[in-house]
């Protein structure tokens, strides 16, 4: 191991910031790159590491968010669940692990050597090689070296997760890597799993640690059928949760959705607060064997007069899935596709007004309005559906801002 690397010129970010007050350096945050060379399907390699921590020990959970760079040149689960994540503390991880991670069609954007071929221009790895690496840097962390990346900081829960094309990533690790790369005493290396967004028809892969998998709305509007829904566990090699969420897109497109062109308004629900949700369930289980709640899943019908295979209601929102008060409480219709030119588009929602009609049949007056979010909210928090460090800034700064009266 190298590091941390300070040069030759600016380190690729691996992630897109939001809003001021929500990013990790908000925190107090230190972001360190690192070098780490080995051998892995009997070939050497060379690649680099992310980490995201706290400045100061004191102020780490012990908990570490692992996953592998997404082809888009992101760490997404740690942009999307960044404000909840730096609220209590955890460390995020970003792993390059595969050869479209060094260079993506030599798109800058999305790629180190083209971003920046002075700095990384040395690091190599193959596309045989990614799981064995995921597995060496995941042993590097929890081994809690002096010179580690975390050195100084002790790791208590070291999770791997992914979204999309990173969450293909980790489950092609959980089928062939997990059980074989242990830890010295035999346990397992990544103590936890986190899929979110996932594509295809077949059923996450069982592992011998617990297992949260969230698909949106999206893939269930785009699944030709339920069968890789798989049943919840709590049985001891096979705890899983599915978590399918009412009312959210593939990708957000709520802060900094790296999306242009679409036709229709960008949805504004609260995709990184619903991630978080869903990642700090995990984060408990694996830490302190806290079991998470059960959801029921998406409704589906038959009916594809209204051109998906989503059970809609009234209002031409989901029914069934886990919840927010965005749809309990509705003063919008949230769909999860938006069309455009944009390459993007079909992976951001979109939010469209209800009438003023439907409004009016809906809550007698502003005040009406404003409490049952209240109260829809407190059940919801309460549930353990929606996290407690969301409340201020997302649910109730819309509400404040919200024009209905």
């Amino acid at each position: 191991m190298e590091g941390p690397i300070t040069g030759p010129g600016p380190m690729f970010a691996g992630i897109r910031p939001g809003p001021p007050g929500t990013n990790p350096e908000d925190f107090g945050y230190v972001a360190e790159e690192y070098f780490v060379s080995g051998t892995a399907a009997g070939q050497p390699y060379e690649t680099r590491v992310l980490v995201r921590r706290p400045a100061k020990a004191r102020d780490f959970s012990g908990q570490v968010i692992a996953e592998p760079m997404h082809r888009g040149g992101n760490a997404l689960i740690c942009q999307f669940a960044r404000y909840g994540i730096a609220q209590n503390g955890h460390a995020c991880l970003e792993i390059v692990a595969r050869p479209i991670n060094l260079d993506n069609a030599g798109n800058p954007a999305s790629s180190l050597e083209p971003f920046n071929a002075e700095r990384y221009g040395t690091l190599s790895v193959t596309a045989a090689q990614t799981n064995e690496i995921i597995a060496q840097v995941g042993r590097l962390i929890r081994s809690d070296a002096r010179t580690g990346p975390l050195a100084g900081f002790p790791v208590e829960a070291l999770v791997l997760a992914g979204t999309s094309d990173s969450s293909a990533v980790t489950r092609g690790y959980m089928a062939s890597t997990h059980a074989a790369q242990r830890m010295p005493d035999g346990g397992p290396i990544y103590q936890g799993f986190f899929v979110t967004a996932t594509l295809g028809p077949n059923p996450v892969e069982m592992t011998d640690v617990p297992t949260i998998q969230m698909p949106t709305q999206f893939e269930v509007h785009t699944n030709v059928s339920s069968a890789y829904r798989r049943p919840d566990s709590d049985v001891p090699g096979n705890q899983f949760r599915i978590y399918e969420v009412a009312g959210m897109s593939h990708n957000d497109s709520r802060e900094n959705p790296g999306v242009s062109g679409c036709d229709q308004p960008l949805s504004r629900f609260p995709y990184g607060a619903m991630t978080f949700m869903g990642l700090q369930h995990l984060l408990d289980w694996v830490t302190d064997g806290t079991v998470p709640p059960r959801a029921p899943y998406i409704a589906v019908d038959e009916d594809l007069s209204d051109g998906t295979r989503v059970q809609l209601d009234q209002y031409g929102n989901a029914v069934g899935g886990v919840r927010t008060t965005y749809l309990d409480v509705p003063t919008k219709r949230y769909w999860p596709v938006n069309t455009g030119a944009g390459p993007l588009c079909f992976q951001v929602g979109v939010e469209t007004p209800l009438t003023a009609e439907q409004l009016s049949a809906l809550y007698e007056n502003r005040g009406a309005y404003t409490s049952a979010v209240h109260q829809r909210l407190h059940d919801l928090v309460r549930e353990g559906w929606f996290p407690r460090e969301y409340v201020e800034r997302y649910v109730k700064a819309d509400l404040r801002e919200s024009t209905h009266s």
